[in-house]
């Protein structure tokens, strides 16, 4: 199924197999490559770095996207500001912090649909159906809300998720098995870094989570090298924290031990990027705005991303410049 979204009435440009938004960055740049996946937009996002400059990183960012599918209209929607959930799902900037590291060695993958439609962060039969029709309030899709409101006007079958899933969930996974791949061949090893903001309510006076799965998806000194450079920022880190342990992709991929692919994930709390309380933020959303940056700590974090990319192969030697020995699968 193809499903529409971009609110209707909404100026766009197409661009080569790209959509976008009038006034709107370009999704996909010089040095990317994507797969097409409908006939007007290329999925996954991914952006290598310059010749010479490549790492053995890869930074998977999968709620990069922060727009609906680009064929659903409002009145695919139950109510007419329920468009404005595609946002509210989303990452808070997340494309602010992890979009440009490419420009810093390490090859990024994204996904540009908000994780509504989507979640390529969960296991792919992450998703519950009664009599035919879908019902889920989290999952790999989202068709009502937490308190159970549907979502949408008309009911998603599993037929339909799965199209979905075969049109979008399986061609990010596909992107980061030929990614690591090419790492791995080119290195010997592979870091993953899945990359995303984390609601403040949620992540409550957590400022920095990483999670790497009960420390079983990278060398220890890969999350302390992580660890560390937010710590010299002024950040408070914790690692493993109930509900941030580690997604779908970093238990999918982290096997340093038997692969040598270490893979953590990395949790930024929202609030330190947005300079709108939450009860603003909130209705900024509602009213299909977007809340204003706070650009000093964005600039900060943004730093931060940068020092952990260049101190990140180094963790992996180790002192002897050889892999890091591991404590895990």
């Amino acid at each position: 199924m193809v499903v529409r979204l971009l609110a209707k009435g909404t100026a766009h440009i197409v661009v080569g197999a790209r959509l976008l938004s009038k006034g709107a960055r370009p999704l996909l740049s010089c040095g990317e490559e994507a797969r097409d996946v409908t006939a007007d937009r290329s999925y996954p996002i991914v952006r290598h770095p310059a010749p010479g400059r490549r790492s053995s990183i890869l930074v998977s960012v999968p709620h990069f996207g922060t727009e609906p599918l680009p064929d659903v209209s409002r009145e695919d929607y139950r109510e007419a500001w329920f468009e404005t959930f595609a946002y509210g799902f989303a990452d808070t900037f997340a494309a602010d912090l992890y979009g440009d590291l490419h420009e810093h060695g390490a090859t990024v993958v994204a996904a540009p649909f908000s994780r509504m439609f989507v979640d390529v962060n969960r296991r792919r039969d992450d998703f519950e159906h009664v009599d035919g029709e879908v019902r889920s309030r989290r999952g790999v899709v989202r068709t009502h809300t937490m308190r159970g409101v549907p979502i949408f006007a008309r009911p998603l079958t599993p037929g339909e998720v799965e199209e979905r899933l075969r049109r979008l969930y399986d061609p990010y996974y596909a992107a980061l098995d030929r990614l690591l791949a090419g790492l791995h061949a080119a290195w010997g090893h592979a870091i993953l870094l899945d990359g995303h903001t984390g609601s403040p309510r949620r992540m409550r006076d957590h400022q920095v989570i990483i999670g790497t799965c009960h420390a079983s998806t990278c060398a220890p000194a890969v999350s302390a090298a992580v660890a560390a450079v937010f710590r010299r920022h002024g950040f408070e880190v914790h690692e493993n924290v109930s509900g941030y342990t580690g997604g779908n992709i970093v238990a999918r991929y982290g096997r340093p031990r038997t692969h040598r692919v270490h893979a953590l994930q990395l949790e930024i709390n929202a609030s330190l990027l947005m300079a709108d309380s939450r009860e603003d933020f909130i209705a900024r959303v509602s009213l299909g705005e977007r809340p204003e940056r706070a650009e000093e700590n964005v600039a900060r974090i943004r730093r931060c991303l940068q020092e952990v990319l260049a101190v990140l192969p180094a963790a992996v030697r180790g002192p002897s410049g050889r892999h890091s020995p591991v404590d895990a699968r």
